[in-house]
């Protein structure tokens, strides 16, 4: 107990991932119970949070990430021998295969809680869950075409990033399941999905990262990553525009294009981009549940 302890200080700080889960069950709760006249911020104030469905919602997208964050320190082991050598499987505080049935076991579990939520609530929490569980397994195995994706970054990236959409759609799905597929959780998983890219691309740009990782900054320059970056943040701004929260998530999203002119100049100094890219993630998570709070304050 006392290594896991240890693992999840280090490699799964709960903190952090409280922060990310809240922020998204929050917000998809909003949404489903958001009494306005169709758009994101038309009445929030008389919105209100459906602490049943949330608390489902935060478990299931907790235990997803706990699980995908395991999947990857897994099929990262070879590389981390020789980049990270500090992490915790490199370094024997957990072995491979005690890794690979906690992962066994907790893939059983999530199977069962979403054929749970099938029967408490009903096909769309329950459906969308098994379905995330079934995509888990495939990004784990790298949808069996593995030489085929490492050698396409961009398509492998894409793989892994678009779960983010379902992901969403299923925080609004246990609170309401009639408004799972409506525009405004579309527009919501879009702006994450956006984000959330960009922090990953953001993250991954260290010019003196070990070669076996191969960043985005070594495969594509300075150029390329700026290039993808744009793409998606323009996909994150027209999301923005659905949700009317142009106003506050455009100026975050540009911060974060500026930030990347440091590549061209200081590439020494990617850190920047990173913070930017995490400080956007954040604010597109938490976006629609801080609109909602100012609106029953009066602020808006």
């Amino acid at each position: 107990m006392k290594n896991w302890l240890i693992y999840l200080k280090e490699r799964f700080p709960l903190p952090v991932y409280f922060l990310l889960v809240g922020g998204m069950s929050l917000s998809g709760s909003v949404l489903a119970t958001d009494t306005g006249t169709g758009t994101a911020t038309g009445d929030l104030a008389s919105s209100t949070v459906d602490w049943g469905g949330l608390v489902l919602s935060f478990f299931g997208l907790l235990l997803f990430f706990a699980v995908l964050r395991l999947m990857d320190e897994l099929k990262d082991y070879q590389k981390d021998v020789l980049a990270h050598p500090e992490r915790p499987l490199p370094r024997g505080l957990l072995g491979t295969e005690q890794v690979a049935r906690v992962i066994q076991m907790a893939m059983l579990g999530m199977v069962m809680f979403g054929i749970l939520l099938g029967f408490m609530i009903s096909w769309a929490p329950g459906g969308l869950y098994l379905f995330l569980s079934a995509y888990l397994w495939l990004m784990f195995k790298e949808f069996y075409l593995g030489s085929a994706l490492a050698a396409r970054p961009i398509l492998y990236a894409i793989t892994h990033q678009v779960v983010l959409l379902p992901m969403c759609l299923f925080t609004v799905a246990t609170v309401s399941p009639e408004q799972t597929f409506s525009l405004m959780p579309l527009a919501y998983g879009f702006a994450v999905l956006g984000a959330f890219f960009t922090y990953e691309v953001c993250r991954k740009l260290d010019p003196k990262a070990h070669p076996v990782l191969k960043t985005y900054l070594a495969m594509y320059g300075p150029g390329g990553v700026a290039l993808l970056v744009a793409v998606l943040t323009g996909v994150a701004a027209r999301a923005a525009v659905e949700l009317e929260l142009q106003w506050w998530l455009w100026p975050l999203e540009l911060l974060v294009l500026i930030s990347l002119s440091v590549l061209f100049f200081r590439p020494e100094r990617y850190k920047l981009a990173e913070t930017a890219a995490t400080l956007s993630l954040l604010f597109h998570i938490w976006a629609v549940t801080f609109r909602m709070w100012l609106a029953a304050w009066g602020v808006l």
